[in-house]
């Protein structure tokens, strides 16, 4: 039987170099392709027939919930994993609904990264234990009532605004209306329990949504 052909995209290189060793000593598993950037990573994928690809959620200079939504349209086949060293509340949700196959921290043992490869590679979910929780919490409320996290589409704009970007800024990077990004910018604010820009910012910073 061929090896699961893996790749990482992380920006640390300890990290990709600890995961290379970790990948390399199990007969099924084989650590393919490596990178320190998220963007424009399709081709490459694809050039390189991964079976999946191992991503860290934080990646200075990418926004990484854009890459994934390219991967998922322009490399269908590659399965995603995301493997992040926080648990960030508005990703989760948006992520799985995405098409992420799996999420699991980096505080988890590594044989939990193993389990969400393999699990990955034969068409399943997985999430280590931090990783379910997050959902439970914050998509399926104790409570029994559905609080929706932000979209796709409100990340972005809170992204952008929390960069500095004004409305008129934030609209033509996004190839939106300012008046559309004006709207997502109130329920933005709304969800959030926030006032303004400066809030954001902080709230992004946070809870590691940017550096």
């Amino acid at each position: 039987m061929q090896p699961i052909r893996v790749g990482v995209v992380d920006d640390h290189p300890v990290v990709r170099t600890g995961l290379k060793a970790l990948f390399g000593a199990e007969d099924d598993l084989q650590m393919v392709w490596e990178c320190d950037r998220a963007r424009g990573l399709a081709r490459e994928l694809i050039a390189q027939q991964l079976d999946v690809l191992v991503l860290d959620l934080v990646i200075p200079g990418s926004n990484v919930l854009d890459e994934v939504v390219r991967l998922r349209m322009q490399a269908p086949d590659v399965g995603l994993v995301v493997y992040t060293g926080f648990a960030a509340e508005q990703y989760a949700c948006t992520l799985v609904r995405e098409g992420v196959r799996a999420l699991v921290d980096k505080e988890s043992d590594p044989h939990e990264l193993l389990r969400a490869v393999r699990a990955v590679a034969r068409g399943e979910r997985h999430m280590s234990p931090t990783m379910a929780n997050l959902l439970l919490e914050h998509c399926v409320p104790a409570d029994g009532r559905h609080e929706e996290p932000l979209t796709r589409r409100e990340l972005q704009v809170l992204l952008k605004l929390a960069q500095g970007c004004d409305l008129q800024q934030a609209a033509s990077s996004l190839c939106l209306s300012v008046k559309t990004v004006g709207g997502y910018r109130t329920r933005i604010l709304e969800k959030l329990g926030l006032r303004s820009n400066g809030e954001m910012t902080l709230y992004a910073i946070r809870h590691q949504l940017m550096e």
